[in-house]
């Protein structure tokens, strides 16, 4: 007998990998461990004669089981696969591993791995799928898809690949429902669920790191409630969280349940999880602590993400170091001028003491020119309000200021000298690089 398993709290992209696993082994029996995230019954309930997975009480009443292989998928910690440790050992190096995580201490250290470098664990066996020519059904399509979907923040996590992207344009291809896939990832809370997220979202902490907008959310709740990830994600989404951090515990649980999310390159979730024992990828990471309070984990936690140097672009490894700048008393006719010769459409305005006192663009100018006073200095219409940058600020503040302000560009100062300046056109050509 072989058998095809994945992690507990199995996900939409552990049930995906193990129908994939299931195609491309036809033998192998998938059974499912204790527990899974929510919502991901009721897709099990509709699909259920697509799927046709195995609950772990199903293995228990064999008897004197005998297993060939077995093949676990999106997970390769042996602490996530503890409803079936009595299974592993059993096997040998007749393990195979298909996983997308990045390693950690705690790994199985024997059987073959294959190791992803998708997103979705998923998007890799479907590629294998494809290799063989293995047909799919719209159906099986559709569960695949919603696996890749919820693994990527439908293709937003940081971590997400082009393959990814291209995996789910092959999936319509093959009749994947994108309407069935949107119904169960979309957010819909019941009332205790409501309630929580209403809690969230009065107690959250807004918290400046590096330029990066870091929110902690800390609850003690009455009881468990399931879709803590979920709730945490529509949190970050209506605040403009750039890492949400959710800490919670139960009056009823002993114990810490903390979730990451980032939806930032810089600042990988599962690194920061991996600390606390946890797993996850960049996008999303959790970890569970049953003999840890919420104080001890929050302390812990905001010094790791406080003290972690993040990998980001600086503002100095972009800005243009010689600056074209335009003397305040210079005319509107010879400062469009020199803005032509330049190639430019703005620069800072300068006074006699060489000191910062404005912005000119070619904007200000067009306006000056409808109302026939290009013989005025430009001092006279450029924006006296000058948004100015550090140069050691990260990338992402920079982008932040440009998009929110709706500006072309920051002078970057260093005290009270000039000394470069930063255009949407750098951020933009440093985003698509």
């Amino acid at each position: 007998m072989e058998l095809i398993i994945t992690h507990d709290r199995a996900d939409f992209d552990a049930v995906a990998s193990m129908l994939c696993a299931r195609k491309l082994f036809p033998k192998a029996v998938p059974v499912l461990p204790k527990t899974s995230v929510f919502k991901l019954k009721a897709v099990l309930s509709l699909y259920r004669n697509v799927t046709n997975f195995r609950s772990i009480r199903y293995l228990k009443k064999l008897k004197d089981l005998s297993l060939d292989q077995i093949i676990v998928v999106d997970t390769k910690k042996k602490d996530k696969l503890k409803d079936f440790a009595p299974y592993l050992g059993s096997v040998g190096n007749r393990l195979l591993i298909f996983d997308h995580h990045p390693p950690t201490s705690n790994d199985l250290t024997w059987g073959t791995l294959e190791q992803f470098p998708h997103g979705a664990n998923a998007t890799g066996l479907f590629f294998k799928l494809m290799e063989q020519d293995i047909e799919l059904t719209p159906a099986e399509a559709t569960i695949i898809m919603l696996g890749i979907y919820a693994d990527t923040g439908k293709l937003t996590y940081p971590g997400t690949k082009a393959e990814d992207a291209i995996a789910v344009g092959k999936l319509l291809h093959l009749g994947a429902d994108l309407q069935s896939v949107n119904h169960y990832l979309r957010p819909f809370f019941d009332p205790a669920q409501r309630s929580l997220f209403r809690e969230m979202l009065a107690c959250l902490q807004e918290i400046d790191i590096e330029g990066y907008k870091v929110v902690l959310v800390k609850i003690r709740m009455e009881m468990p409630v399931q879709g803590l990830s979920v709730l945490l994600a529509s949190a970050s989404d209506m605040v403009g969280a750039d890492v949400i951090l959710g800490i919670f515990g139960s009056h009823t649980r002993p114990g810490v349940q903390l979730i990451i999310q980032s939806l930032v390159p810089e600042i990988r979730a599962g690194e920061i999880c991996s600390h606390f024992n946890g797993g996850g990828h960049a996008g999303a990471a959790a970890a569970f602590l049953p003999h840890l309070n919420m104080d001890t984990v929050t302390e812990a936690l905001l010094k790791i993400v406080s003290e972690t140097p993040f990998p980001g672009t600086k503002v100095k490894d972009i800005m243009t170091p010689t600056v074209i700048t335009i003397p305040s008393h210079l005319s509107l006719q010879e400062t469009a001028e020199r803005l032509s010769r330049q190639r430019i459409r703005g620069a800072p305005v300068m006074d006699k003491a060489e000191r910062l006192v404005g912005m000119i663009s070619v904007r200000d100018i067009e306006k000056a020119r409808l109302q026939k006073l290009l013989h005025a200095p430009a001092s006279g219409f450029m924006a006296h309000k000058v948004i100015t940058i550090h140069p050691e600020a990260p990338l992402i503040t920079a982008r932040k200021l440009i998009s929110s302000h709706n500006i072309g560009r920051l002078p970057v100062m260093e005290d009270t000298k000039l000394v470069g300046i930063v255009s949407r056109a750098d951020i933009l050509q440093v985003l698509n690089d």
